[in-house]
């Protein structure tokens, strides 16, 4: 059911706070990362924002709550694309790597606007639980698994999260952002593979 439907009858307890987080997302997605508020999420979906206070005191905290809801649609967007990368071995643990970094650069070039909110200074708090997510997550086991496969030395390992997020974000940016052509991404992927010293 759409926001707007949603907003023709009586909001049960947490389906308002669910459904302005959801009108948010469209608007973001529709008009990018300046253009929301917590008044313009109530309107898209027939509210009062003195409704909506009762959810949320205010834009940050509404901010925060569509970023953790994206961090975690990523992280599942990144699980279903290694999901049928069955096996052991080398091989898989490298294609299991590889196939996160793309995902992740898919949902970028898709909903550019929404990874602005998330990446943009919007969602402070959000970022700085990172390593608490569950996309970082996923690329800690990844990286665990490449180790144990021997393809990267205990070195590489070391502090590997930040070495992978920090390119393969900065090369999505700059992608999105019209500063680099698309087919680039796969060339970030190798650079990556080889700045870890892959084998």
């Amino acid at each position: 059911m759409s926001p707007r439907a949603l907003a023709k009858t009586s909001y049960h307890h947490g389906d308002l706070e669910s459904a302005l987080v959801e009108a948010a997302i469209t608007l973001v997605r529709k008009y990018g990362p300046d253009h929301l508020s917590l008044r313009a999420a109530s309107a898209e979906i027939g509210v009062s924002p003195s409704a909506s206070y009762h959810y949320f005191q205010d834009k940050d905290s509404l901010v925060s709550a569509i970023g953790e809801k994206l961090f975690n649609n990523l992280a599942e967007i990144q699980e279903k694309a290694i999901e049928n990368i069955v096996g052991s071995g080398a091989r898989a643990a490298r294609e299991r790597f590889e196939a996160l970094g793309n995902a992740y650069f898919k949902w970028a070039l898709a909903e550019p606007n929404l990874y602005r909110l998330i990446f943009g200074g919007f969602c402070e708090h959000e970022i700085s639980k990172t390593h608490n997510n569950k996309a970082w997550q996923l690329l800690s086991r990844s990286l665990d698994e490449l180790y144990e496969e021997k393809l990267i030395t205990r070195g590489a390992r070391q502090g590997g999260e930040v070495v992978v997020w920090s390119a393969v974000h900065g090369a999505s940016s700059l992608i999105i952002e019209g500063l680099m052509p698309k087919n680039t991404f796969p060339l970030v992927i190798k650079s990556i593979q080889r700045s870890l010293g892959m084998k």
